[in-house]
């Protein structure tokens, strides 16, 4: 936000009139409140020129690229891939970029302005409660600032700055959702299974809130099983789903994923085949004809908590966020096994290959 001030302050300019000036102006471009930062990018990578390169990394928060090394730029924006370990900080998205949490209300500090012929160098420095890892990387540019105020014609403060230390379309306050909680696997199993219309039920209910990117409800929506972690089950955060989207609603929108229905299927009202997994008395799957291809693919849904909710599931890191699918075909027996013995704790991949111990999250990205 761009300011141009000028405040009834009496005649002449005095260093305190300046200095308010620039306080209330940057108070007023800071609401309080959770709040976050635009990374600009829905890919593997996202503009990050706001963050310092070797915090980012020291802190494994990021892997950050260098400009000069693209073949498409040599001068261009820092861009950094956010890290498995902390994408939990975003919690939301914007239609160009991802939101990641830094704190709970910015605080602004004008400090003694200096003078500079005839102008008043104001000194502003900002910080944040309870401040994320990312908030710590900000570079200190971006959370300090000097504000030159000059007086106008009537004496009255005069000045042109952005004060808006965390810019961009983030909302705030922010949606929570950052926490990665872990739970236990349903036990209690349903009185009977899940008809057409439990079914329909669930996929749109996890749909709309899919469409309006709220990603508590989906989280509320989905019973998720997160592979990449140790305990596995309940182990989701929204940054596993900011980058799906909707079942397609006529023209896509800006901003959205890859639909959580992978183009299978034709609307949410198919008809469904169902069928009880053959151990897990909580799980039935789902099966439809892909809609092109005519070949079965499948979802799950599970009764957790007295409701039907969409089986989500955390397959592999990422090459840009880690991100749920639904479409996983557990209906197969042999993806079926593979998945349980992950479940278990065995060391394989999604083919049912052994895990290379030396392996990183590091030369996955590469």
């Amino acid at each position: 936000m761009l300011f141009l001030l000028a405040m009834a302050c009496g005649p002449g300019l005095s260093a305190e009139d300046a200095r308010q000036a620039v306080l209330d102006a940057a108070v007023e471009a800071n609401p309080p409140g959770r709040s976050g930062i635009e990374l600009i990018g829905k890919s593997r990578w996202v503009e990050g020129p706001m963050f310092n390169r070797e915090c980012v990394q020291q802190k494994n928060l990021a892997f950050a690229d260098t400009p000069a090394d693209r073949a498409d730029s040599r001068a261009g924006t820092q861009r950094i891939s956010p890290t498995y370990q902390n994408q939990h900080w975003i919690t939301t998205s914007t239609d160009m970029g991802w939101c990641v949490l830094m704190g709970e209300n910015v605080k602004v500090e004008a400090r003694e302005p200096a003078i500079n012929q005839e102008s008043w160098m104001v000194p502003v420095v900002f910080t944040i409660e309870d401040p994320s890892p990312w908030f710590e990387c900000l570079e200190s540019n971006w959370t300090n600032r000097t504000v030159q105020v000059s007086a106008d014609e009537q004496g009255l403060p005069l000045f042109e700055a952005d004060l808006d230390v965390l810019p961009g379309a983030c909302p705030t306050p922010m949606p929570t959702g950052e926490d990665r909680p872990t739970g236990s696997l349903p036990r209690i199993k349903p009185s009977k299974p899940p008809t057409q219309s439990d079914i329909h039920a669930a996929m749109k209910r996890f749909d709309d809130a899919l469409w309006e990117h709220d990603w508590l409800a989906v989280l509320d929506n989905t019973s998720c099983y997160n592979l990449v972690e140790d305990k596995k089950y309940g182990s989701c955060t929204a940054s596993e789903f900011v980058q799906m989207g909707p079942h397609p609603r006529g023209d896509q929108r800006m901003g959205d994923g890859n639909p959580w229905t992978e183009f299978v299927i034709a609307d949410l009202d198919a008809k469904l085949r169902v069928s009880p997994d053959p151990k897990h008395k909580t799980m039935f799957h789902v099966t439809v004809s892909h809609k092109r291809s005519g070949k079965t693919r499948g979802f799950a849904v599970e009764w957790v908590d007295d409701s039907w909710k969409i089986v989500s599931i955390v397959p592999a890191y990422g090459a840009d966020l880690t991100t749920a699918r639904v479409m996983y075909d557990l209906h197969k027996g042999d993806k079926r096994a593979i998945f349980w013995d992950r479940m278990a704790g065995e060391e394989i991949d999604e083919e049912g290959n052994p895990l290379d111990p030396y392996a990183s999250e590091d030369e996955e990205e590469e």
